[in-house]
């Protein structure tokens, strides 16, 4: 089975400047983004999906918010 090649720190300056956003302070990207990252469009939908998923945004099934 073949693997997915993780886009390396050579990376376009839009790859690079979503790779950024994904993650927290300075820190590098970790792999699964990298790899997200080899599909521009698919990435700005996961990093969209993933700060609704982690954020305050959400509400429980009772409507009330998350803490």
């Amino acid at each position: 089975m073949s693997r997915i090649a993780l886009l390396e720190p050579q990376c376009t300056d839009r790859a690079g400047a979503l790779l950024a956003r994904m993650m927290p302070g300075d820190a590098p990207p970790i792999g699964l983004f990298r790899t997200f990252a080899r599909n521009l469009p698919m990435a700005g939908a996961m990093h969209g999906w993933g700060r609704y998923e982690l954020g305050s945004q959400l509400t429980s099934l009772d409507g009330g918010r998350h803490a």
